[in-house]
């Protein structure tokens, strides 16, 4: 049996020689040799040169990932932020096709040297079946990473083109999520929906930060160009709203000279004079293009707490709505949880819209996004426009990593505490800058959603020498206190 099996990879004796049922051994295990070594077989068999360089090269592929998953334990943004490189890209999709056909080759090479002409009519049959599916699945493998690679690079070129990078301010990155929507009911661009993402470069810790749009009389910094239209805040009427802001500057180059979108700058400026935060980025979505991501992932499962219709004014007859309860929403069927104010208004509304973003982060998995990493490229060059280089990509990542494992801290602006109409603005700056430090102390790490001040304790009512404070700022920060909570409680 020794000198049978020493003959089955034997260059000596002839195939022949051996009996139908170790011809047939034989023929199956050149297949997975190839299959688990490429070059394998044919440096047992075949031709060792060959063999050599085969094996030579899947031995460095094998050094080079286990180098990368090493690295990528202690440098995590820096390999993501290599794999996301356009020039990396394009070098990985073409080296992906080269070595796919070689492997392919000596696939069918090791079936070459299988002899399968020697074997019974249904043994060549399996064979030829095995072979045929290991060159299939390699091929297959190589054209989708192809595709993924290609369609992410043109993603990342398109979306990610500035050149210029903001460093972190206090080491936080302030980022301002945008929903946009134009319609043909509207002049210009009405942003739907403002977020400013405050996010701790180190830790991942977040804040985010929902502006309601009708917010009037917004202030601008002295060194906004718009602050020499409005030094006392763009107060021009009722129609003034924190959203109209990009309208009116659409235009005006004047003002922003060289810019590609003085309405976004100009928004820009508006949400600094509004939270005192210095934006590092913008992130503007496509609220129509949204649903194709949603699409694109399979759906985001969402607890809705109420009945929502799917309508807007002008198509109230539809009367088609999203039923209450945990379910997982299709792409229409998100677009309209976040934007839905038929029965509702524009607070619930932004609260929902936190908890949709806080959903699609926690849910995009590394494995649903490479499943589904085609759609989601494409969708992402139809659904996002932003100023963040490319080179940020692999930083941003590792934040968002890191955000999943943390509590997202939320700052409501909304009444009682804030008046769209005549916002107390210092209060909403002081709202933010609290929710800020606690997600660097203890309380916020237990869960606690009070930013209440020591001296705007209760008082006990047993203690004659205490008297309930008639300090307005104190009742002020307490009810401010009550729009500060962690995310996981909103929703």
């Amino acid at each position: 049996m020794t000198r049978r099996r020493a003959k089955v990879l034997s260059r000596g004796p002839d195939v022949d020689e051996l009996t139908p049922r170790l011809r047939f051994r034989r023929a199956l295990r050149l297949c997975l040799m190839s299959a688990v070594a490429p070059g394998s077989a044919q440096l047992a068999v075949g031709n060792r040169w060959v063999g050599r360089i085969a094996l030579t090269v899947y031995v460095l592929l094998l050094v080079g990932l286990g180098y990368l998953v090493w690295t990528y334990r202690g440098d995590r943004a820096g390999i993501i932020g290599l794999v996301t490189d356009p020039d990396v890209l394009q070098v990985f999709r073409i080296g992906v096709g080269v070595l796919a056909v070689a492997w392919a080759a000596l696939f069918i090479d090791a079936w070459r040297l299988a002899r399968p002409l020697r074997l019974t009519p249904a043994r060549a049959g399996i064979v030829l079946v095995l072979n045929t599916a290991l060159v299939v699945g390699v091929l297959g493998s190589a054209v989708y990473a192809s595709r993924v690679s290609t369609a992410s690079r043109d993603a990342v070129q398109e979306v990610f083109s500035a050149e210029t990078t903001s460093p972190p301010l206090a080491g936080r990155y302030n980022i301002l999520l945008i929903g946009s929507d134009s319609g043909k009911d509207r002049t210009g661009i009405r942003p739907d929906s403002m977020t400013v993402a405050s996010i701790d470069a180190s830790s991942g810790r977040t804040v985010l930060v929902s502006l309601p749009r009708n917010l009037q009389n917004v202030p601008f910094r002295e060194s906004s160009p718009m602050h020499q239209l409005y030094p006392y805040g763009y107060n021009c009427g009722s129609e003034c709203l924190l959203n109209a802001v990009h309208t009116a500057a659409e235009n005006r180059s004047d003002l922003y000279p060289g810019a590609a979108d003085p309405g976004l700058e100009a928004t820009i400026d508006a949400v600094e004079g509004v939270t005192d935060l210095t934006i590092n980025y913008y992130v503007m979505i496509n609220l129509k293009g949204f649903r194709s991501l949603v699409d694109a992932v399979g759906g985001v499962e969402m607890d809705v707490k109420t009945r929502l219709a799917m309508f807007g004014k002008e198509d109230a007859y539809k009367q088609t709505y999203i039923e209450p309860g945990r379910q997982n929403l299709d792409g229409n069927q998100a677009l309209w949880y976040a934007r839905s104010r038929i029965q509702s208004d524009d607070y619930t509304r932004m609260g929902r819209q936190k908890c949709l973003m806080v959903a699609m982060l926690d849910q995009m998995s590394p494995q649903k996004v490479l499943l589904n990493a085609t759609d989601i490229a494409k969708s992402g060059a139809e659904l996002l426009s932003t100023n963040m280089p490319s080179e940020a990509l692999g930083e941003f990542a590792d934040m968002a990593l890191k955000a999943r494992s943390t509590k997202i801290r939320t700052v409501s602006l909304v009444p009682p505490v804030v008046s769209t109409v005549t916002p107390d603005y210092p209060l909403i700056q002081d709202m933010i800058k609290q929710a800020i430090i606690e997600t660097h102390g203890g309380d916020a790490n237990k869960g606690e959603t009070s930013a209440e001040p020591e001296s705007s304790a209760t008082p006990d009512a047993s203690d004659p020498t205490q008297t309930p404070s008639t300090d307005p700022s104190e009742d002020s920060s307490q009810a401010a206190a009550n729009n500060v909570e962690d995310l996981d409680a909103a929703c």
